[in-house]
């Protein structure tokens, strides 16, 4: 399919551009490609998908759009493949998810590729099915539902819905202004803050940020949405903020944190222009929250506070967020580990076909999937019936305490609909209990830590050396290593923070004494 004759200009990055820029070209495929297929209705032919698809690109300039270093280049011609897949006498939805892995699986060329691919299955001689590929540079799950139905809506032959959409050389222009990077600037003062009074991993146990295939519960229960209701009435709390306070407030009874750490995707779409951009907007909200309550009532208003705070403050420049974060765990000799996410897609997921469960609620093991986190939860509906996805990964949550947990989590919310949850019975009201911290833990600074792993972290990252750490009163550890190599302080504490994503169960040492007899 080629086109010509459309605007080719070319101006910053957004934001958001930037950020998932540098997680295409770095994270696994799977991770960063977004794949959608879309049942094409009776009767409409290869022509029509093309002229449909031709008008989205004409739409929407992220579509035809490359990035040189921090420019995009918007082209107003070229090609795009669409790939036609004749029919095999198999089932359609097969071929479909088979060409679906195929275009998945390969980096996108941000350089030198446009941010689409594409596929269409035939079944005889008609179109059935649709495949999409797209990087996660130019959709977040939010825009590609848009452009999905935009693009059902425009193959139907129906005029494009709703006013022309802010291009992201626009946005990126708005991103600019004066007002605009005085808010960026107190998103990472937020961020400083926060992190500052944060355990560095709220399950501090390894996981694979590369490779991440955790396996998912799905949760659902009818039963409960009326007394989420009533809770939301008592409380002034929407539905979903009640359910991110239940996940923060088992999460840090579970892990035994006096404080949570929370990262909640925000869609960044408050502002009425950008409700229908194409481009990834969303980026997270650090929400922290003092777990140190009389009440889950109190719990609920915590949580809504700093997720309001967290919300208002989650646009920012994601390369000077980096740096801030980087400094920050220098300075702390820890690591921010996104382990425990929230993310409310009720607005987003159609509803289903599924009967609503009745009684106890239904948990369902679902395929493995990729995320990079210990324990994630996804609201896929909050209407008549509660619909949860929680990603476990089993060395923070085997199997049987993920169920236990997603069954917990429900009863929590049950019974915050009846009555005022004291704190102190969280444990007998939903079955979840704390992990088990033996002598061989203690606290420095807002994180559990074993001693013993911080002088096993030393110790590989300055081979053939000898340590011994002791925590001093502060709450840091002050390290004495023995070692014949002309290393300074410095050298080995930067050593020891390449090394922490290996050692959840560590922090480095903050002072070191370093010589052949320390």
């Amino acid at each position: 399919m080629h086109f010509d004759g459309l605007p080719d200009r070319q101006g910053a990055l957004t934001m958001g551009q930037a950020n998932m820029a540098r997680c295409v070209r770095r994270d696994p495929p799977e991770h960063m490609n977004f794949l959608m297929i879309k049942r094409v209705p009776r009767r409409i032919g290869l022509d029509r998908i093309a002229e449909a698809t031709l008008a989205l690109l004409t739409r929407h300039e992220g579509l035809r759009t490359t990035f040189t270093g921090d420019l995009q280049h918007v082209h107003g011609k070229g090609a795009l493949e669409i790939a036609v897949v004749p029919g095999s006498g198999g089932p359609p939805m097969r071929a479909a998810e088979e060409a679906g892995a195929r275009l998945r699986a390969p980096r996108f060329d941000l350089e030198g590729e446009f941010p689409l691919r594409m596929a269409v299955i035939l079944a005889g001689e008609e179109p059935r099915l649709a495949v999409f590929v797209l990087p996660h540079t130019v959709v977040d799950a939010i825009s590609l539902a848009h452009l999905l139905r935009e693009w059902e809506t425009l193959l139907l032959g129906r005029p494009s819905p709703g006013p022309e959409p802010t291009q992201p050389i626009e946005l990126a222009a708005s991103e600019r202004t004066p007002a605009a990077v005085r808010r960026a600037e107190a998103a990472l003062e937020h961020w400083r803050s926060g992190l500052a009074r944060s355990p560095q991993t709220m399950f501090p146990v390894a996981f694979d940020t590369e490779h991440a295939m955790v396996p998912r519960l799905r949760v659902r229960s009818a039963a409960v949405t009326p007394g989420l209701e009533r809770a939301a009435a008592r409380t002034g709390a929407s539905p979903s903020m009640i359910v991110m306070a239940a996940l923060g407030t088992l999460a840090g009874h579970r892990t035994a944190q006096p404080t949570c750490l929370l990262a909640s995707l925000s869609s960044n779409r408050t502002h009425p222009g950008l409700r229908t951009h194409i481009g990834p907007l969303a980026q997270d909200a650090l929400i922290v929250t003092d777990l140190a309550a009389t009440t889950f009532d109190e719990l609920i208003t915590r949580f809504r506070v700093a997720a309001l705070a967290g919300y208002q403050r989650s646009r920012f420049d994601s390369e000077a967020l980096w740096a801030a974060i980087h400094a920050m765990d220098a300075e702390r000799g820890t690591r921010y580990a996104r382990d425990c996410v929230f993310n409310d897609m009720s607005a987003q997921v159609p509803p289903d076909d599924d009967e609503d469960p009745a009684g106890e609620p239904e948990l369902t093991w679902l395929p493995e999937a990729a995320l990079p986190a210990n324990l994630s939860l996804w609201i896929n509906r909050l209407d008549t019936v509660l619909d949860l996805t929680l990603w476990v990964n089993p060395a923070a949550l085997p199997r049987h305490e993920a169920e236990a947990f997603g069954a917990g989590l429900v009863r929590l919310l049950a019974a915050a609909g009846e009555r005022v949850v004291d704190v102190a019975e969280i444990e007998a009201v939903t079955g979840v209990t704390a992990m088990p911290y033996g002598p061989d833990w203690v606290r420095s600074g807002q994180s559990w830590v074993r001693p013993e792993a911080v002088r096993r972290l030393v110790e590989t990252a300055v081979p053939g050396s000898r340590a011994r750490v002791t925590l001093d009163p502060d709450g840091a550890f002050t390290c004495h290593l023995a070692t014949g190599a002309a290393l300074t302080p410095g050298q080995v504490h930067q050593a020891c923070l390449d090394l922490l994503a290996r050692h959840p169960d560590a922090v480095a040492p903050r002072r070191y004494v370093v010589g052949p007899q320390a």
